[in-house]
């Protein structure tokens, strides 16, 4: 959902603080709206359908019981990109030894010609990207994702994945813009050079 309206960042505001003041409709709402950007944002971390959609259950589980606490400081998405990511690191605590990284199957339109994933490559590349496979591309990119640092592949997922704007990983993060730009760029040119060797 990259290009939200204004409009609808209040509305998402509006429901939240109606929900806080008992209106369970707005509550279910907002789980209408972003469900399934919820479980992308956890199946990028892991191609697991169902613990996906778990940690999408248990997030707004905790958002439900928070509801006394919450204070419309920012976007409610960053706000609820928040709570999943604190989520997120207690869940890859536990199964940190049986899982990998990330996966791109829950956002495989990054992967079309004129993506900015794709084209991240595609200057550097020594084969071009036209003589890949959707697939093979997929599989390559998924591999040097896995091997980023764990601060510059979230931040690269929120930003290429979710489409959040850097402002407000920042606040989902709790970090400086200026860090998150340097995390991705950082990210950007880690992934040029891990995807040149690979395909070399």
């Amino acid at each position: 959902m990259k290009n939200e309206s204004k409009e609808q960042v209040d509305e998402d505001v509006a429901l939240m603080l109606s929900f806080k003041r008992g209106d369970y409709n707005a509550f279910a709402m907002l789980v209408e709206r972003h469900q399934q950007t919820l479980i992308q944002f956890f199946y990028a971390q892991h191609p697991d359908q169902q613990l996906a959609e778990d940690c999408a259950q248990e997030v707004w589980r905790k958002v439900f019981k928070a509801r006394n606490d919450y204070v419309a400081r920012a976007r409610f998405r960053t706000y609820l990109f928040r709570v999943a990511r604190n989520y997120w690191i207690d869940v890859y605590r536990s199964k940190a030894k049986h899982m990998p990284l990330v996966s791109l199957d829950a956002s495989s339109a990054k992967l079309d010609s004129d993506a900015s994933l794709a084209n991240l490559v595609q200057d550097e590349l020594p084969t071009p990207p036209s003589l890949l496979s959707n697939e093979e591309l997929k599989r390559k990119i998924e591999w040097a994702l896995g091997r980023l640092p764990a601060n510059q592949r979230e931040v690269f997922v929120l930003a290429e994945l979710q489409g959040l704007k850097y402002q407000d990983i920042g606040e989902t993060l709790e970090i400086p813009v200026g860090t998150v730009k340097s995390r991705m760029f950082n990210a950007m040119r880690r992934l040029r050079d891990l995807l040149n060797k690979e395909i070399d």
